[in-house]
């Protein structure tokens, strides 16, 4: 009976030890912030001795900053009931008391619209209890209601720092930035640019991991042709989010327009690890190497972009024109058919058809190419130089035509010279002949 009499002393001076070891722990991760880990540390402490009223109490702290009343309550209730003679015990629980009268005067002035009198409800309770977030929160919602969006999310932002959990506050956040972010695209669609770069900074003032507004703000900056900005924005939101693709895209955009082939067809290749089948970079990828007069590279990539997307026109038209620029006409041609059937509306698709049927010899289908071309962008001089030489014919057309097509062709200062020497070779067929 000695022995074990021993036996349990030594293991309640042990339990003892491990309990105050606990509580200190969970007491230092509390004032640090980790109310996760207080909890856990906490919870082992009360397990190794269910009586450890301190525990108990700074339990319901941690509950306290998670918003959790119900448990807050729970356990000062335990606390009093094992030490019903400690007093400090009972005034934290009418403390308590007077946070959830507070709050629920808070919630009730909030329902009938009396938001001042919320806020001071609210405000009281944080003056009192400076780690209670969903003081700082409800604070939040008052303001958000007045429509004082700065201050919401400032309080929002309070209830965060409180407690990293607290869901609600982070949503609360991301809802005032998305406001701010959809005021930005209305600007952006009215194309009030310096309203729209105002609106996405204000989201990033809200919310600084809102990606889409780095985004956003490159591109308008790129509209507005100062691209090494934009793709300063585009790096930002590719370092919050780097499996944003079209933030490759638009990257190798700008790239590529200030000349930078090499970056661009680093962000392209990057665009495409990420997803494989965005037909639009593989065919920028294609351009990109048609201006390098990589030809082969170029055909091979504008093949897979046709490959992924079947209904892609301007893959088809890259691949037309890498076709031509080679002088393959033969193999042109089908892919220029394929593009002006899905895209009837580029005039573009159908001035290079015209130029590759005018190769082949083939006037007629050269003449009907090049009258699509003209018909949807009549000031474009090449249009009206294919249809020239098409009418012509080498000889076998109609010189009036061809005169007439080529006259206008002389209208547009870029094709003026070309138009000359077709019109020449109407009118002086001698000239050219071998």
């Amino acid at each position: 009976m000695y022995k074990l009499l021993i036996q349990l002393i030594l293991f309640s001076l042990i339990s003892a030890q491990i309990s105050d070891v606990l509580l200190q722990n969970g007491l230092d991760m509390l004032n640090n912030g980790n109310l996760e880990g207080a909890q856990a540390a906490l919870e082992d402490a009360l397990e190794s001795d269910p009586t450890f009223a301190p525990a108990m109490i700074a339990l319901s702290k941690v509950h306290l900053r998670n918003g959790d009343m119900q448990k807050t309550q729970e356990y000062i209730r335990k606390a009093i009931d094992t030490e019903p003679e400690n007093q400090d015990y009972r005034e934290e629980f009418e403390r308590l008391n007077e946070i959830n009268t507070l709050m629920a005067d808070g919630k009730r002035n909030m329902q009938t619209g009396n938001l001042s009198a919320a806020y001071e409800s609210y405000r009281i309770v944080l003056e009192k209890f400076p780690f209670f977030a969903e003081a700082a929160y409800s604070m939040g919602l008052v303001k958000f209601r007045k429509q004082d969006f700065e201050a919401a999310v400032e309080n929002f932002k309070k209830a965060l720092e409180l407690n990293h959990f607290h869901e609600n506050a982070r949503t609360a956040i991301a809802n005032v930035a998305k406001n701010k972010f959809n005021e930005g695209n209305n600007s952006y669609r009215r194309r009030d640019f310096e309203g729209a770069l105002e609106a996405y900074m204000e989201v990033l003032k809200i919310d600084e991991s809102f990606y889409q507004a780095h985004y956003q703000l490159g591109v308008i900056q790129a509209k507005m042709g100062d691209r090494n900005t934009a793709i300063d924005h585009y790096q930002k939101a590719l370092d919050i989010a780097p499996d944003f693709y079209k933030g490759y895209y638009a990257m190798a955009l700008s790239q590529k327009a200030e000349s930078d082939l090499a970056g661009a067809l680093s962000s392209l290749k990057s665009a495409v690890e990420i997803n494989p089948g965005y037909d639009k970079a593989y065919g920028t990828m294609g351009d990109i190497y048609i201006d390098e007069k990589d030809f082969e590279k170029a055909v091979n990539i504008l093949n897979l972009a046709i490959q992924v997307n079947p209904q892609y026109a301007k893959g088809y038209l890259s691949l037309g024109i890498a076709y031509s620029d080679q002088e393959k006409y033969d193999l042109a041609q089908p892919p220029l058919e394929m593009a002006t059937s899905l895209d009837p509306k580029s005039y573009m698709g159908w001035y290079r058809l015209a130029v590759a049927y005018n190769a082949l010899g083939d006037c007629e289908n050269a003449k009907r190419a090049a009258y699509k071309t003209t018909d949807l962008k009549a000031v474009f001089g090449g249009g009206w130089l294919e249809l020239g030489v098409a009418e012509w014919c080498g000889g076998k057309g109609s010189k009036r035509a061809a005169e007439n097509a080529l006259e206008k062709a002389r209208n547009d200062r870029t094709w003026r010279k070309s138009a000359e020497y077709e019109l020449d070779k109407v009118r002086n067929p001698k000239k050219y002949q071998k």
